[in-house]
């Protein structure tokens, strides 16, 4: 076996490999590392080896472009390291690898995306591959491409699961990746085999054909009762995908949310009033299913910044005044008119008018997403999304708020999200037109008590009593819901949040 590690490290994968009974089968093993100390271990342990090797001082990307080489096997734990902090020579091997194999790598968000789909590139037909990767191989956008380029040719395609902290050197959650690279062209059913290694119930496994038009794996996680649970619960009637009844957006972009967004104490300070907007600056603020016009008088009076700048060109011009003057002037000093968003407005900083919505739910979250009803008619910046109900479900936004935090929409939140670090959950408005809402006439009646609730609940976004509560009213409505169909709902998302906040 010819056998390629990309970004080898100091050799630890080859130290192994020599100490294996497998070792007899390897002819040779080239392993690329770009640090030069780091090359000089593993070229120590290439020594020690029972088999020939080379190692490459160099980036895996560049080298992966101008290969011809095909290998027999293919393992690693390529680098974690974002985009941002990419090498500009990387980054032009990444464009051109993304064009030698035919797909789109733009926007792609961390290394070990091209590192992976380089190494595999150069793997026979035949060929194996085992790699340690992130788990958000299964939910972010940018490793789509990693995912479309497995489902197309790899088989006998397999993950292997571990109880978060399993590594605890690991700053991230991380998985096994294997496979075989495709042998015979033509049609071909891809499908998935999860192992999941569990400390109390050891190793549960299960195995999926890959949907083509499912956008993220994270579906896969869950058992096949669980996922039969919820194609049961989203093909009832009173079961709708958001986009059929509600549509949310983003906010106002400001550009710079720490200088528009202003307290009682700078507006005064400053001589702002007459220019600005009413603010919910976070999510947290609204700590029930509405937010009143009383709730936001709490929110100036704590000194949070619900107040929003907004320099219409309606109003008087803020240069005509000595204190609101004064503050521009802090702008320009701060170098706000060179950010992106206000660079490329005239003026600077005159943001775009946007109006609210009756409906606001939050970007990121911590347990659950949350919908507030906007009785205050606040704005809201890009950390809120504003939403309003399609044309033939208008004024039923009492019925939509209070049916929205359940096990079944919250499962699909989980499914259609992402999360970053921490194990804080995020979804776009794409993500959010995809969830399942039960959409019941007349759940408004319960909006007032679970308004209660959620204001009592104390820690808002950690408490689980609202979602009990609403789980509860749902299966007491008619809707079809079975108290069995709702544990398994309940258990489903317990999966997925428990392995999101184990990140943490």
């Amino acid at each position: 076996m010819r056998v390629l590690e990309p970004a080898a490290g100091d050799g630890a994968f080859i130290r192994r490999l020599a100490e294996h009974s497998i070792s007899t089968r390897v002819e040779s093993v080239l392993a690329i590392e770009l640090l030069t100390l780091e090359a000089a271990k593993c070229r120590a342990a290439v020594a020690d080896a029972p088999f020939e090797g080379q190692v490459v001082v160099g980036s895996a990307i560049p080298w992966a472009v101008g290969s011809t080489e095909f290998f027999d096997v293919a393992v690693g734990n390529p680098p974690f390291v974002r985009y941002q902090f990419v090498r500009d020579e990387d980054r032009i091997s990444i464009q051109r690898l993304a064009d030698r194999l035919g797909i789109s790598l733009a926007g792609v968000a961390n290394l070990w995306i091209p590192i992976l789909l380089g190494a595999l590139s150069r793997l026979r037909p035949g060929g194996v591959l085992a790699f340690i990767i992130p788990t958000e191989c299964f939910t972010g956008i940018s490793a789509g491409a990693v995912r479309q380029w497995l489902s197309c040719q790899v088989e006998h395609l397999r993950v292997d699961l571990f109880p978060p902290g399993s590594f605890p050197n690991v700053l991230q959650e991380v998985m096994v990746l294997s496979g075989m690279r495709r042998q015979v062209d033509g049609m071909y059913q891809p499908s998935l085999r999860v192992h999941q290694h569990e400390a109390e119930r050891g190793a549960r496994a299960w195995s999926y054909p890959i949907q083509s038009e499912t956008g993220n794996w994270t579906r896969y996680l869950l058992t096949p009762m669980q996922l039969d649970a919820l194609h049961e619960a989203a093909a009832l009637p009173v079961v709708k995908r958001l986009n059929e009844v509600a549509k949310f957006e983003v906010a106002t972009v400001t550009g710079a949310n720490e200088y528009f967004c202003i307290d009682r104490r700078t507006a005064r300070n400053y001589g702002l009033d007459q220019w600005t907007v009413p603010l919910l600056p976070k999510i947290r603020h609204a700590r029930g299913l509405r937010y009143r016009k009383e709730d936001h008088q709490e929110t100036l009076d704590s000194g949070a910044k619900g107040m929003l700048l907004h320099f219409s060109m309606e109003l008087p011009a803020p240069f005509d005044f000595k204190l609101s003057r004064l503050y521009l002037e802090l702008g320009r000093h701060e170098g706000l008119p060179d950010r992106y968003k206000c660079r490329i407005r005239e003026p600077w900083y005159r943001i775009p008018f946007v109006r609210p919505e009756r409906l606001m739910l939050s970007k990121r979250s911590h347990r659950f997403p949350r919908v507030v009803l906007n009785e205050a008619g606040v704005f809201t910046t890009d950390t809120i999304y504003r939403g309003r109900l399609m044309a033939p479900h208008q004024e039923r936004e009492a019925d939509f708020t209070a049916g929205f935090h359940n096990s079944l929409t919250l499962l699909t939140a989980e499914l259609e999200g992402r999360s970053f670090g921490g194990g804080v959950l995020e979804l776009v408005p794409s993500e959010i037109s995809r969830l399942s809402v039960p959409f019941i006439h007349g759940f408004g009646a319960q909006l007032k008590h679970l308004d209660g609730l959620s204001r009592s609940s104390g820690n808002l976004d950690g408490s689980e009593n609202l979602i009990d509560e609403t789980d509860g009213l749902i299966l007491c409505a008619d809707t079809g819901v079975s108290p069995r169909l709702m544990d398994d709902l309940r258990d489903a998302r317990s999966v997925l949040l428990r392995r999101r906040l184990d990140r943490n």
